[in-house]
């Protein structure tokens, strides 16, 4: 069974100029159903976080956003553009922080500027191009080392590069693929605000990967929380339910409030349970 809690961002997105629209989307791998029949939209403008537990689904959500991945069933819509290969102008696409080494002999200005010449760095950039580079390096807050080598800088700041780059397309929409995973909470934080940031003053519309609910309930406008081939669409509050969360673990589930954190726990049976730990966000 679905659960769609519809909020009013969600009624207001049919007035909205540019949409992300699932029609009835359908994918297995193999007998394993990832996504069944998932059918929602995002307004522009809007930041979507997407959670769930390991194996929801919420990569493959991003590959198919990004043409990487064809759906069995159902349509995938950006800006009334239906999806049907990768690469569109449309995406921006931030990843996981990635692995790289203390040597590697390339300036933050050269990582970031690959965003503008599709991955191949370039010997020249005109004037307008270079204007271009360093107010997004002032946009995400990485001017202080734009000429430093990539591989001496932080997590958080090569974090900030990955969102300069994605952000030099000139995107309609970001894809965050969990980009505060290998961070410190207090980086974390930064960054997540940093991306709130950005979509406000560029208008863009952010999906936003995170296994933390605290952090990104506190910015979202809308949590998608994916289990078992099911969803549930709505704010923290709609969704964090144990009726809601029952339903997408198929057993039952309890939510509860305590010293300011959500525990969620699923139980199959008196003698075996699960808990998930959630920090609760009204404690910040």
């Amino acid at each position: 069974m679905v659960t769609d809690v519809l909020s009013k961002t969600e009624k207001k997105t049919n007035k909205e100029k540019c949409t992300i629209d699932l029609s009835h989307v359908t994918v297995s791998f193999g007998h394993k159903v990832i996504h069944r029949d998932l059918t929602f939209s995002v307004a522009e403008g809007e930041l979507l976080g997407i959670i769930g537990p390991n194996g929801a689904g919420k990569t493959t959500l991003l590959r198919m956003l990004l043409g990487l991945l064809k759906p069995e069933k159902g349509s995938i819509t950006i800006c009334g553009k239906e999806v049907r290969g990768r690469g569109s102008s449309l995406l921006g696409y931030v990843p996981q922080s990635r692995l790289i080494d203390p040597d590697t002999p390339l300036e933050a200005w050269d990582f970031v500027s690959f965003g503008l010449n599709k991955g191949f760095l370039r010997p020249w950039l005109t004037n307008n191009e270079r204007a271009q580079i360093k107010e997004i390096f002032r946009l995400v807050g990485a001017e202080a080392y734009m000429h430093k080598s990539i591989g001496l800088l932080s997590g958080g700041e090569r974090q900030r590069l990955f969102l300069a780059q994605a952000l030099l397309s000139n995107p309609k929409c970001l894809l965050l693929d969990e980009p505060t995973a290998a961070l410190d909470p207090g980086s974390q934080e930064r960054i997540v605000e940093l991306v709130d940031h950005v979509r406000r003053q560029l208008g863009i519309t952010v999906i936003f990967i995170s296994h933390d609910i605290n952090l990104i309930a506190r910015y979202a406008d809308r949590i998608l929380y994916l289990a078992n081939g099911e969803y549930a669409l709505g704010t923290r509050d709609e969704v964090m339910t144990a009726e809601v969360l029952s339903r997408l673990y198929r057993m039952p589930t309890e939510v509860i409030r305590s010293e300011g954190k959500i525990i969620v726990s699923t139980a199959a049976s008196k003698d075996h349970a699960s808990i998930c730990v959630h920090p609760d966000s009204d404690t910040f």
